[in-house]
């Protein structure tokens, strides 16, 4: 869902950084602001959806947004984005050669940025990224003092060294 309009400088710094350019295999399909609340992880699940349809297998397609589902979700709960009035998350889309790339750019926090916890069996939450490192091909964060935190992940195509980062367990003895 789009909301209100961001500053020019904010919609420029808030394009996916260069991931098209990156990798000329990648077609950009798309990006959309949705507003920093719950209510919004789903209808971020449904805009991904329907763009990444016809574009990379079913498969792919559902792990991909379920991923960007986990990403939106911490982004509203542990982002600036979800804390201040008017917050946005910003989600990008691009395919190629049967790969998603989503990324998902928030306005940051100024407690941390976005890490891997290994979650105790216990606990509710906690396992977004994790779910992210396991399943992605590869993935990583992106932090910028002005623009916030992007998240971005690859699905649909081979491993590569950036997958698999360490864990912070906050799990005796560190076991899940």
């Amino acid at each position: 869902m789009k909301t209100k309009k961001p500053s020019r400088a904010r919609v420029r710094r808030r394009t996916g950084y260069a991931a098209v350019s990156r990798d000329r295999n990648l077609c950009a399909l798309g990006q959309a602001d949705f507003a920093g609340q719950a209510v919004s992880v789903g209808a971020a699940r449904a805009w991904a959806d329907g763009l990444l349809a016809g574009h990379v297998a079913d498969e792919v397609r559902e792990d991909a947004v379920l991923l960007l589902s986990e990403l939106v979700t911490n982004s509203v709960v542990h982002s600036d984005s979800g804390r201040k009035a008017g917050g946005l998350v910003t989600v990008f889309l691009a395919a190629g050669d049967g790969v998603a790339h989503c990324e998902v750019i928030d306005d940051g926090s100024g407690a941390s940025v976005p890490v891997i916890r290994e979650a105790c069996p216990e606990d509710g939450s906690g396992r977004g990224l994790w779910m992210v490192n396991v399943m992605a091909d590869a993935w990583g964060v992106h932090h910028d003092d002005e623009a916030g935190n992007a998240v971005w992940f690859r699905i649909g195509g081979q491993p590569t060294s950036t997958h698999l980062m360490p864990l912070s367990s906050p799990c005796a003895g560190g076991a899940a």
